[in-house]
Protein backbone atom coordinates (compact mmCIF):
# COMPACT_ATOMS: atom_id res chain seq x y z
CA UNK A 1 0.00 0.00 0.00
CA UNK A 2 3.22 2.69 0.90
CA UNK A 3 4.37 1.41 -2.75
CA UNK A 4 1.40 3.13 -4.05
CA UNK A 5 0.75 6.62 -2.11
CA UNK A 6 4.46 6.95 -2.94
CA UNK A 7 3.85 6.36 -6.34
CA UNK A 8 0.65 8.78 -6.69
CA UNK A 9 2.61 11.41 -4.94
CA UNK A 10 5.18 11.49 -7.40
CA UNK A 11 3.12 10.93 -10.18
CA UNK A 12 1.14 13.92 -8.92
CA UNK A 13 4.40 15.68 -7.95
CA UNK A 14 5.30 14.98 -11.87
CA UNK A 15 2.01 16.59 -12.83
CA UNK A 16 2.58 19.54 -10.68
CA UNK A 17 5.92 20.34 -11.86
CA UNK A 18 4.83 19.80 -15.92
CA UNK A 19 2.21 22.48 -15.09
CA UNK A 20 4.51 24.51 -13.49
CA UNK A 21 7.08 24.92 -15.69
CA UNK A 22 4.21 25.35 -18.57
CA UNK A 23 2.74 28.30 -16.46
CA UNK A 24 5.64 29.98 -16.16
CA UNK A 25 6.16 30.11 -20.12
CA UNK A 26 2.44 32.18 -20.41
CA UNK A 27 2.18 34.45 -16.98
CA UNK A 28 4.17 35.55 -13.98
CA UNK A 29 1.94 34.95 -11.40
CA UNK A 30 0.90 31.27 -11.18
CA UNK A 31 0.45 29.14 -8.26
CA UNK A 32 -0.33 25.61 -8.55
CA UNK A 33 -1.49 23.20 -5.80
CA UNK A 34 -3.40 19.64 -5.31
CA UNK A 35 -6.84 19.72 -4.78
CA UNK A 36 -8.22 16.91 -2.69
CA UNK A 37 -10.72 14.77 -4.18
CA UNK A 38 -12.82 12.00 -3.51
CA UNK A 39 -11.72 9.88 -6.88
CA UNK A 40 -8.80 7.77 -6.56
CA UNK A 41 -8.19 7.65 -9.97
CA UNK A 42 -7.73 11.07 -10.27
CA UNK A 43 -5.41 14.10 -9.40
CA UNK A 44 -6.61 17.44 -9.08
CA UNK A 45 -4.39 20.57 -9.80
CA UNK A 46 -5.56 23.94 -9.23
CA UNK A 47 -4.10 27.21 -10.31
CA UNK A 48 -3.72 30.42 -8.67
CA UNK A 49 -3.34 33.79 -10.86
CA UNK A 50 -4.20 37.24 -10.60
CA UNK A 51 -5.13 36.83 -14.49
CA UNK A 52 -7.09 33.97 -14.86
CA UNK A 53 -8.74 34.62 -18.17
CA UNK A 54 -5.24 34.16 -20.27
CA UNK A 55 -5.25 30.22 -18.54
CA UNK A 56 -8.71 29.92 -19.28
CA UNK A 57 -9.49 30.67 -22.76
CA UNK A 58 -12.43 31.11 -24.84
CA UNK A 59 -14.96 28.79 -23.23
CA UNK A 60 -12.57 27.24 -21.47
CA UNK A 61 -9.91 26.08 -24.55
CA UNK A 62 -6.74 27.03 -23.27
CA UNK A 63 -7.41 25.45 -20.04
CA UNK A 64 -8.49 21.88 -21.80
CA UNK A 65 -5.33 22.33 -23.84
CA UNK A 66 -3.68 22.61 -20.70
CA UNK A 67 -5.23 19.85 -19.38
CA UNK A 68 -4.28 17.59 -21.93
CA UNK A 69 -0.85 18.44 -22.12
CA UNK A 70 -0.13 17.81 -18.58
CA UNK A 71 -1.69 14.38 -18.88
CA UNK A 72 0.40 13.18 -21.49
CA UNK A 73 3.53 14.06 -20.11
CA UNK A 74 2.80 13.45 -16.34
CA UNK A 75 1.63 10.04 -17.61
CA UNK A 76 4.49 9.43 -20.06
CA UNK A 77 6.35 6.13 -20.11
CA UNK A 78 3.68 5.07 -17.26
CA UNK A 79 1.96 1.53 -17.63
CA UNK A 80 -1.59 2.09 -18.26
CA UNK A 81 -3.32 0.80 -15.34
CA UNK A 82 -0.88 2.80 -13.19
CA UNK A 83 -1.95 6.21 -14.76
CA UNK A 84 -4.09 8.82 -13.19
CA UNK A 85 -6.45 11.14 -14.53
CA UNK A 86 -5.48 15.09 -14.22
CA UNK A 87 -8.10 17.54 -13.61
CA UNK A 88 -6.45 21.22 -14.19
CA UNK A 89 -8.82 23.92 -13.04
CA UNK A 90 -8.56 27.68 -12.35
CA UNK A 91 -10.42 29.17 -9.16
CA UNK A 92 -13.67 26.87 -9.72
CA UNK A 93 -13.90 27.69 -13.17
CA UNK A 94 -14.94 24.24 -14.67
CA UNK A 95 -17.41 23.65 -11.64
CA UNK A 96 -19.04 27.15 -12.83
CA UNK A 97 -18.61 25.98 -16.51
CA UNK A 98 -20.86 23.12 -15.71
CA UNK A 99 -23.38 24.79 -14.28
CA UNK A 100 -24.05 27.56 -17.09
CA UNK A 101 -23.76 24.33 -19.56
CA UNK A 102 -26.58 22.65 -17.39
CA UNK A 103 -28.88 25.95 -17.29
CA UNK A 104 -28.37 26.28 -20.90
CA UNK A 105 -29.65 22.63 -22.02
CA UNK A 106 -32.16 23.44 -19.63
CA UNK A 107 -33.17 26.28 -21.19
CA UNK A 108 -33.03 24.69 -25.14
CA UNK A 109 -35.15 21.57 -23.31
CA UNK A 110 -37.82 23.84 -22.58
CA UNK A 111 -38.08 25.12 -25.76
CA UNK A 112 -38.30 22.04 -27.49
CA UNK A 113 -40.86 20.65 -25.18
CA UNK A 114 -43.21 24.01 -26.46
CA UNK A 115 -42.21 23.75 -30.02
CA UNK A 116 -42.05 19.59 -30.59
CA UNK A 117 -39.02 20.89 -32.93
CA UNK A 118 -35.99 19.79 -32.13
CA UNK A 119 -32.86 22.68 -31.65
CA UNK A 120 -28.71 21.77 -32.26
CA UNK A 121 -27.06 23.70 -29.74
CA UNK A 122 -23.69 25.34 -30.17
CA UNK A 123 -20.64 23.40 -30.91
CA UNK A 124 -18.87 22.18 -27.50
CA UNK A 125 -16.37 19.89 -26.88
CA UNK A 126 -16.60 16.16 -25.10
CA UNK A 127 -16.87 17.31 -21.80
CA UNK A 128 -19.99 19.88 -21.94
CA UNK A 129 -21.44 17.64 -24.92
CA UNK A 130 -21.89 15.01 -22.06
CA UNK A 131 -23.05 17.39 -19.07
CA UNK A 132 -25.95 17.97 -21.66
CA UNK A 133 -26.59 14.13 -21.70
CA UNK A 134 -26.68 13.47 -18.23
CA UNK A 135 -28.72 16.82 -17.28
CA UNK A 136 -31.15 15.95 -20.00
CA UNK A 137 -31.27 11.90 -19.68
CA UNK A 138 -33.58 11.49 -17.25
CA UNK A 139 -36.43 13.42 -19.21
CA UNK A 140 -39.02 11.41 -20.52
CA UNK A 141 -40.30 13.59 -22.97
CA UNK A 142 -36.92 14.01 -24.52
CA UNK A 143 -33.94 12.55 -26.22
CA UNK A 144 -30.23 13.35 -27.42
CA UNK A 145 -27.96 12.90 -29.41
CA UNK A 146 -24.60 14.20 -31.22
CA UNK A 147 -23.76 14.53 -34.76
CA UNK A 148 -20.89 16.36 -36.59
CA UNK A 149 -17.29 15.32 -36.06
CA UNK A 150 -14.83 17.25 -33.88
CA UNK A 151 -14.13 20.47 -33.51
CA UNK A 152 -17.60 21.38 -34.77
CA UNK A 153 -19.71 18.78 -32.92
CA UNK A 154 -22.88 19.41 -31.33
CA UNK A 155 -25.53 18.02 -29.40
CA UNK A 156 -29.11 17.66 -30.66
CA UNK A 157 -32.14 17.69 -28.27
CA UNK A 158 -35.43 16.61 -29.62
CA UNK A 159 -38.64 15.14 -28.62
CA UNK A 160 -38.55 11.53 -28.01
CA UNK A 161 -41.70 10.92 -31.22
CA UNK A 162 -39.60 12.95 -33.31
CA UNK A 163 -36.22 11.13 -33.37
CA UNK A 164 -36.95 9.49 -36.61
CA UNK A 165 -37.44 13.24 -38.16
CA UNK A 166 -34.28 14.89 -38.66
CA UNK A 167 -35.28 17.30 -41.00
CA UNK A 168 -36.71 20.06 -38.69
CA UNK A 169 -33.78 21.39 -36.76
CA UNK A 170 -33.48 24.88 -35.58
CA UNK A 171 -30.52 26.46 -35.37
CA UNK A 172 -29.71 28.32 -32.46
Amino acid sequence: MENTNNFELSLQERAQTTLEKIINFIIEDGEIQAINNEEADTIVLGIKTSNPGVLIGRHGHTLDALQYIVNIIANKEIEESERRKIIVDIEGYKERREDIVSKYAHEKAEIVKKTGKKIALCYMNAVERRIVHLVLQEDPLLVTYSEGSEPFRRVIIAPKENINNINNTEEE
